[in-house]
């Protein structure tokens, strides 16, 4: 058990060390630098273009792009949609964040062209910071996108440069970009050249865009097994062959032109530990391992795939039960919630052989709290 434990301990220490990492890689840029660097870049004289990327969850890097407009100078990306597409949703969103003055946001203008280069529309949202992730608060902005349209234009407001912004954490359930009296706890805010973003397209053969369950996530689990190992002799939950607590670390994978499937790999560790009715001690540690398919959609998830166990020892009344590797299907059914955050309940069906050859079976029911990065 001791290897186990620190195994897991490495394990916390690498994980941390990433994050770290990854949170100094996507440092923002100050407001004035964000500035400087509009003034010295390159202008372009018409708006350019790309091939909108299909199933893309990121930053559409508006930095590489800056025009002059009546307004002033602005920051822009230039999408080109698929010949000939149907109608299509897109999602861009904005996020509250830290800055050297304060809380800022980024104001986004969309403009909308026909194939022809005709201006069809000109968007100025209304932006509500109701969604929390692991990024912190944003507002999401749905983009329809009708036959019609051929190219759209995200850029920054140059006449929003230096004017303060406020938004709101209460008002009737949602919150505003704007803030004025009587709407309560105003936070003031300021409007940003640059920030932070993600845009959200459909994949291919798809109309809208949903959520890739993809990335590193932890998982909290609690099961109870079909066979009895040890009473509790107070308010603590039977001791049961493969049963409860564990923690898992792992990897959810995005399968490409599949927005709603992915591969979830992940290992962990499990122990339990209680006194007996007869007041000896009973306890099992093991470790644990699964590879699942994953379907999902908006709200919830559903998967299965294989299970396994490894290392599992039972010590109680002064014996020691060692079982086998062993490996079974399994069926998860999850809700997802806000910031990666997913509630499931699971079945598995497992049989355990100790080291003497005896089988028994251990089939486990149980629940998970989900956290995915």
């Amino acid at each position: 058990m001791g290897d186990f434990l620190m195994s897991f301990r490495v394990v916390k220490i690498v994980l941390s060390l990433l994050i770290l990492a990854l949170l100094s890689a996507c440092s923002q840029m100050t407001v004035r630098e964000q500035m400087i660097e509009m003034e010295q870049a390159p202008l372009d004289q018409a708006y350019e273009f790309e091939a909108m990327p299909m199933g893309m969850q990121g930053d559409p890097d508006l930095d590489d792009h800056v025009i002059e407009l009546s307004s002033g100078r602005s920051f822009y990306k230039g999408y080109q949609l698929p010949l000939g597409h149907g109608r299509m949703v897109v999602q861009l969103r904005t996020y509250i964040e830290k800055t050297e003055v304060g809380e800022g946001f980024f104001y986004p203008v969309i403009e909308m062209f026909s194939a022809d280069g005709k201006l069809l529309e000109v968007m100025r949202p209304q932006l509500r910071f109701t969604q929390l992730s692991s990024k912190g608060r944003y507002a999401a902005v749905p983009l329809d996108l009708g036959r019609e349209v051929a190219r759209f234009v995200i850029r920054t407001e140059p006449k929003l440069y230096g004017e303060e912004a406020s938004y709101t954490t209460q008002h009737q359930g949602s919150s505003w970009s704007y803030s004025v009296t009587p709407f309560s706890k105003r936070k003031p805010a300021s409007y940003l050249p640059l920030g932070a973003l993600e845009l959200l397209t459909p994949d291919e053969g798809f109309s809208q865009p949903i959520e890739k369950m993809s990335g590193p996530y932890w998982l909290l689990a609690y099961g109870r097994g079909e066979h009895s190992l040890a009473s509790a002799e107070d308010y603590l939950p039977n001791l049961t062959l493969g049963g409860g607590p564990s923690l898992s670390f792992g990897y959810s994978w995005a399968i490409p032109k599949r927005p709603t499937s992915s591969v979830r790999t992940g290992l962990g560790l499990g122990y339990y530990s209680l006194s007996g009715s007869g007041g000896s001690t009973h306890s099992q540690s093991y470790m644990t391992g699964d590879l699942l398919w994953v379907e999902s959609n908006h709200v919830s998830s559903l998967g299965f795939g294989l299970t396994a166990r490894a290392g599992h020892e039972y010590k109680g009344a002064g014996n020691t039960a060692e079982y086998e590797p062993t490996f079974g299907p399994k069926l998860v059914v999850e809700i997802r919630g806000s910031m990666g955050v997913a509630l499931g309940a699971y079945m598995s069906w497992l049989t355990f052989e100790d080291q003497n050859g005896n089988e028994v079976d251990g089939n486990q029911v149980g629940f998970y709290l989900m956290r995915l990065y």
